[in-house]
């Protein structure tokens, strides 16, 4: 193990939540249903000198309770492989489904020598989760952390270029507007043309990395343009990786 990488991966885990904690942009009691608490979901998939892939944020494990819907646990690792019982059928964590069906195949990368992370290192409370929530566990004061993802990403950016700058990597792919946004400054493009894996040379806290984004997993998985768009996308920036042997 890479000891500067395992001291980042240290960090991240103790200091993370305190950080957003004293910002305010979390409850001092960040807690699933039952009480489970929600923790920094560290990279895992740690290859250095290669491609960076950047999503959102974490999802989480769900559990069925009284019929109902409820996240309950933390993800083990940022789009990493899970297949668990959820009490009423086997689940699985559907971005990685998505990305090993719609994604790894067309970029021409094996998943297992890629850095992978997520801007925002915690999951975060959307509404619709809340009133399940609500509903099974009544002791605890839920928050919409959802809304505040724009803001948690800028305060997570110091974290995520330390990481780039420990990866080193030859090409940087991100997944979703808010992130490719906060990395690179670039608030202008429509959301088309920036989610389209042309790669381009972006500078990051003062060295140039060359950066393509792509629309997320989740959208395209929903949203039948997005999906022709980023197959698109992806048909492209796979011959790019094809060309630059980024794919070894």
């Amino acid at each position: 193990m890479n000891k500067a990488i395992l001291d980042f991966q240290k960090r991240c885990y103790n200091e993370y939540l305190v950080e957003l904690k004293k910002l305010g942009l979390i409850p001092e009691h960040y807690l699933f249903p039952f009480g489970n608490p929600i923790r920094p979901v560290i990279p895992t998939k740690t290859q250095i000198n290669g491609t960076m892939l950047i999503g959102a944020f974490p999802s989480a494990r769900f559990e069925v309770v009284n019929g109902l819907l409820v996240p309950c646990a933390n993800n083990l690792s940022p789009f990493g492989e899970e297949e668990y019982f959820d009490g009423m059928q086997v689940r699985v964590q559907e971005s990685r489904r998505s990305l090993n069906e719609n994604y790894f195949t067309k970029l021409n990368i094996n998943p297992n020598k890629l850095w992978l992370t997520d801007i925002v290192k915690i999951y975060l409370f959307p509404e619709k989760h809340i009133k399940n929530c609500i509903k099974v566990s009544t002791n605890i004061n839920y928050i919409n952390t959802h809304k505040e993802f724009k803001r948690l990403s800028y305060a997570s950016l110091k974290w995520l270029i330390e990481e780039i700058k420990l990866c080193s990597p030859k090409l940087i792919i991100t997944l979703g507007e808010i992130p490719a946004r906060v990395l690179t400054g670039d608030k202008k493009a429509n959301n088309v043309d920036l989610l389209s894996g042309s790669v381009v040379s972006k500078n990051i806290d003062g060295k140039n990395y060359n950066v393509a984004h792509l629309a997320h997993p989740e959208i395209c998985r929903i949203n039948k343009a997005w999906k022709n768009n980023t197959d698109k996308a992806l048909k492209k920036l796979g011959q790019y990786i094809i060309q630059n042997k980024l794919n070894s």
